[in-house]
């Protein structure tokens, strides 16, 4: 509301009072000054005396009756609003002040009916404050907060040690947006997040007070033209679809994507997609000798290339009736992997992760899980990493459960690492039904994954799915998420793991079969904002 505006209406209203008051007093005065006046002048001007009191009391009761109204509009206004989402509503309000404070000549309006008129625009109004706040000069902000119990359960044999770990964690994630001009944007994303642990952003109830991490997560610009789009910075994967099979759902990497779309009818399209990252900048001409790379199956004076990674694909899409179905197929094709083998061992960070940070890590990276030549060593069992993948889902989104809807879909997939001989197998298998989206509704899932030891990058593949080791894992997972409100969600995940194949000759994992079972339970309250 232009409160400006509002008080000069009212002082003007006031005014014209007092002037019909003043003027009716003088010509009184100036009538009774002069005693020659005929009777006849005496009626007229009692008559017009009348008429003008009739008016002034009419004017005091429509600037009464618009008094309210305008309070109940200041009342509407008064809610907590930044002064700058005020100031930014000044394209907005001047119609509804006008709607509320126009003078026309027309019968005074009954204010039952004015206050009834007047709250579709106010609604209007609300929903324009709404807008600006998530929209503030331009910018969108958006947001999530998640806290978790996570609890971690395996009993110990001569295989591998007993785990029991029982943890608070949390996270916060901060999303900031912006249009830089027609088909160009720009996002960021802070989180939190320890600077070791690439496939979390989980921070530990822990460190007595010291203060937690708050660093950036995501970074990139946009452009989109039609059904063309390219992006450069840090992203998800290209193909990231937060299935747990592949790629862990906060892994983001450093490179760049392009997408097209084409239509190949009017329920059929088919879009390719392709990605390129750069994982490592070793910055260092030739390995010199006791160089850490040599650990990693560099020999001395050799070039150090970057390690990165090439990832081309399509999703075929088509509708049949009240059916959706998605047929995808991706290859994934990594050049000297080993290097992020090397940053998981004691001497790695110092020259594949800290040059690039600027910063001395604490440890080396976590979730190492592949199969190596030797125990603990830098050197992976596979020894080229082309990974074709593929998979099909389909959705029901019409499904019901009495009168709430119970969206269902399947998915299915799996994927071989074609660069090796053995252990290099990885399949998928994923039932929904349910989602959230206010107070009262319930999501079910299951999935069972099966991934042998050399057959995705551990480093970058789930760490839920699997605890302590990302792949040479065989699990069974189930999910119940129940909304509390249209923003907040009980989340429920159980993953059940066994490890697949035990170590032998040239071949050595984190997770040995013979390893007992472990038990990993999640239980999460998330909401976004």
């Amino acid at each position: 509301m232009n409160f400006h505006k509002r008080n000069s209406y009212v002082l003007s209203m006031k005014k014209l009072t007092c002037m019909l008051v003043v003027a009716t007093g003088a010509a009184f005065s100036a009538f009774a000054a002069e005693p020659d006046s005929p009777a006849s002048d005496l009626a007229t001007l009692k008559a017009l005396i009348t008429q003008q009191q009739q008016q002034i009391d009419q004017l005091r009761q429509t600037l009464q009756e618009q008094s309210q109204l305008l309070e109940v509009l200041a009342g509407r206004e008064a809610q907590p609003v930044r002064s700058a989402e005020i100031a930014s509503l000044a394209p907005i309000l001047p119609s509804v002040t006008a709607a509320v404070a126009s003078p026309g000549p027309q019968a005074p309006p009954n204010p039952t009916q004015a206050a009834s008129d007047l709250a579709p625009r106010i609604d209007s109004l609300q929903k324009a404050i709404d807008s600006i706040n998530a929209n503030l000069r331009g910018f969108r902000f958006s947001g999530d907060f998640r806290y978790r119990f996570d609890l971690g359960l395996r009993s110990g044999n001569s295989f591998a040690g007993p785990l029991q770990n029982a943890r608070a964690r949390y996270r916060v994630r901060l999303n900031v947006d912006k249009d830089l001009a027609p088909g160009l944007s720009s996002h960021l994303q802070l989180s939190t997040g320890p600077y070791v642990t690439q496939t979390t952003n989980d921070q530990d109830f822990a460190g007595v007070a010291v203060k937690h991490p708050f660093s950036i997560a995501e970074a990139w610009i946009q452009y989109k033209k039609k059904n063309f789009t390219t992006r450069g910075g840090r992203m998800e994967e290209v193909f990231a679809d937060n299935m747990r099979l592949l790629w862990d759902d906060d892994v983001r990497l450093n490179g760049f994507e392009a997408r097209y779309k084409v239509g190949l009818s009017k329920t059929t399209s088919l879009e390719f997609r392709a990605g390129e990252y750069i994982l490592t900048n070793p910055n260092t001409p030739i390995v010199a000798p006791g160089s850490p790379f040599l650990a990693a199956g560099y020999r001395v004076g050799q070039k150090l290339r970057d390690t990165t990674l090439l990832h081309p694909g399509f999703i075929l899409r088509t509708q049949t009736g009240k059916w959706t179905y998605q047929l995808y197929g991706t290859y994934s094709w990594y050049r000297n992997a080993d290097q992020i083998q090397l940053a998981s061992t004691a001497a790695g960070p110092a020259v594949v992760i800290n040059p690039a940070i600027g910063l001395m890590l604490s440890g080396p990276l976590t979730a190492s899980g592949n199969a190596v030549t030797t125990p603990g060593g830098a050197m992976l069992a596979a020894r080229h990493w082309e990974i074709p993948h593929g998979g099909l889902r389909i959705d029901y989104a019409d499904f019901k459960i009495g009168n709430r809807p119970m969206p269902f879909w399947t998915d299915l997939q799996g994927s071989i690492n074609a660069g090796t001989g053995s252990d290099r197998s990885a399949f998928m298998a994923t039932a929904n039904l349910g989602a959230i989206n206010k107070f009262g509704d319930v999501r079910f899932v299951y999935q069972f994954a099966r991934k042998e030891a050399n057959s995705m990058i551990s480093q970058l593949t789930d760490d839920d799915l699997g605890t302590g080791t990302g792949v040479n894992i065989r699990v069974n997972a189930v999910r119940f998420d129940v909304g509390l409100t249209r923003f907040l969600q009980w989340q429920n995940l159980l993953f059940i793991q066994d490890p697949i194949e035990g170590n032998r000759p040239g071949f050595f994992v984190t997770l040995p079969k013979g390893s007992n079972t472990t038990y990993r339970y999640l239980g999460q309250l998330a909401f976004t904002f």
